[in-house]
């Protein structure tokens, strides 16, 4: 006889999060960007990246260049994503909160991370309105915090980046 038990929900029932990383490597002038969708207890389902070889010459200073290639390389990742999150967090490497807003403009509630470090705890900042307490991400986003995948996930999309890229100078 089968020991009767609570049946947990699927973790995709709980909200699924993006997070989002791009990486800028001068030398070879190459953006590389990536997104990585977990459920909340942290199972990845999704992982989709790019690349962008930046624009270059003096038509374009470097300020230029980031505020024209970022986006539209971002922009295809959420194109190529088959799954729609209920949450957006990326790095601080993205750029600053305004040009995330802007240029990036995720149409979901999005957050940004800035990581522990040893003089610091990590932080989060909303970049548009914060989830309401009715909605799915709300909820999502005090799971992912109490599990500690607010920032972890982020080196497994460093990681997945440097698997897909082995030839890039990492």
């Amino acid at each position: 006889m089968p020991i009767p038990h609570r049946k947990a929900s699927k973790p995709e029932d709980d909200g699924v999060a993006a997070f989002l990383e791009v990486v800028w490597l001068e030398p070879a002038r190459m953006f590389y960007a990536a997104l990585l969708l977990i459920d909340s207890r942290g199972c990845p389902l999704e992982f989709v990246y790019n690349s962008s070889a930046a624009p270059a010459g003096f038509l374009w200073p470097e300020a230029q260049v980031r505020r024209f290639a970022l986006p539209a390389l971002v922009h295809t990742l959420f194109a190529a994503c088959r799954r729609e999150p209920d949450l957006l967090i990326g790095s601080t490497n993205l750029g600053e909160p305004q040009f995330c807003r802007t240029e990036l403009a995720p149409s979901i509630p999005f957050a940004q991370v800035e990581e522990e470090t040893p003089e610091a705890p990590e932080q989060w900042t909303w970049l548009n309105s914060p989830p309401s307490p009715v909605m799915r991400a709300h909820t999502l986003a005090l799971t992912l915090q109490q599990r500690g995948l607010t920032s972890e996930p982020l080196q497994r999309v460093r990681a997945g980046l440097r698997e897909a890229f082995p030839h890039a100078a990492w």
